[in-house]
């Protein structure tokens, strides 16, 4: 071979050795990295409830801004907020969706996770609905009756809340323990007198009801929150699976306010509740990520409750400010927290 074919060899070589090396230093360059990423989405399981409450997370997920923020979430269905928490501390679910009673009783009980942030909150959501028939026409009515209600949640405190402010409290009726799927059926078939509870069912007992329903409800004794909580561990062991999943709902969060037709239609499915029924009471939520210092009161308030009528064995208030994950709502909508540190 000659000179200059071993030149002409070794510069075909070397040019093909300096492409290698740039598209090398391409794929790694911090610029370019997310891009040509081929590492596998994360995968989520977020347990949530089938009523109106995680609004952002179903939006989230439908519109595919989970996706978009590099996240495979299964969405794991219960009828309600507790029976999330409770897939959650059994370690079925990594997130989980729940109003503040809840979250409250299981601190009591010892359970240790982590508040994220809230997404939603409403004054008008818990409501009693009676059947008149039974002679309850207003809230000093419900004395003497059977009451409906499921045990441990938001609904719960709700009931207390509304016999306090009639000057009753819970040895002045009798209260039955029911899911929300089980009160249409003890209504009509006289188990019980009236229910405490919270949407959809609210909307469709009062509906079923017709002339025979009322619904009994005070808007000035209570605000309800519903939570995204995780493990205790995994905001520390998963700190950008938090900030991109709390990135889609802050997207979720937008969309929600520039399309709230879509939006109602994709929860009318999900929830399986009419589109007429929920346009009636949409505007009754706020949906919003946000962590108050109100939330904080209500946990401390509703302990409060537990303690006096012996719901609790606990006798003494946890710190529930340790439950609080401020980092990453910080990250992605700092303005959102409003919490004395």
């Amino acid at each position: 071979m000659s000179n200059g074919t071993r030149y002409l060899s070794f510069g075909v070589a070397g040019i093909a050795l300096l492409a290698l090396i740039a598209s090398a230093l391409f794929l790694f360059s911090p610029g370019n990295g997310p891009i040509l990423t081929t590492s596998p989405p994360e995968k989520v399981t977020i347990a949530i409830s089938t009523a109106l409450n995680p609004v952002l997370v179903k939006i989230a997920e439908a519109k595919g801004f989970f996706r978009e923020e590099d996240l495979d979430v299964t969405l794991q269905l219960h009828s309600f907020g507790k029976i999330a928490l409770e897939s959650l501390l059994a370690g079925k679910a990594d997130l989980a969706t729940v109003a503040e009673t809840p979250i409250m009783f299981a601190v009591m009980k010892g359970a240790r996770f982590s508040i994220l942030a809230t997404i939603q909150t409403s004054t008008k959501n818990e409501a009693i609905i009676a059947r008149k028939d039974r002679g309850i026409v207003s809230a000093k009515d419900l004395k003497g009756h059977r009451i409906g209600v499921t045990l441990g949640t938001s609904a719960d405190y709700y009931l207390d809340s509304l016999l306090v402010m009639e000057g009753m409290g819970r040895a002045d009726v009798e209260i039955i323990d029911q899911r929300p799927e089980e009160m249409t059926d003890a209504l009509f078939q006289d188990k019980v007198d009236a229910v405490s509870a919270f949407n959809p069912t609210v909307a469709n007992l009062l509906e079923a009801l017709g002339d025979r329903g009322i619904k009994l409800q005070n808007e000035n004794i209570y605000t309800e929150t519903f939570n995204v909580v995780a493990s205790r561990e995994f905001p520390r062991q998963s700190p950008k699976v938090v900030r991109q999943f709390l990135s889609a709902l802050v997207k979720a969060e937008a969309f929600v306010s520039a399309n709230p037709l879509e939006s109602q239609r994709i929860m009318s499915d999900f929830s399986s509740i009419d589109t007429g029924l929920l346009a009636g009471i949409w505007n009754d939520f706020q949906f919003n990520l946000s962590l108050n210092q109100s939330l904080l009161f209500t946990l401390e308030d509703q302990a409060r409750w537990a303690v006096k009528f012996g719901l609790t064995d606990r006798r003494d208030l946890p710190h529930f400010f340790e439950t609080f994950s401020l980092d990453g709502l910080q990250a992605v909508k700092p303005e959102a927290i409003r919490i004395i540190r």
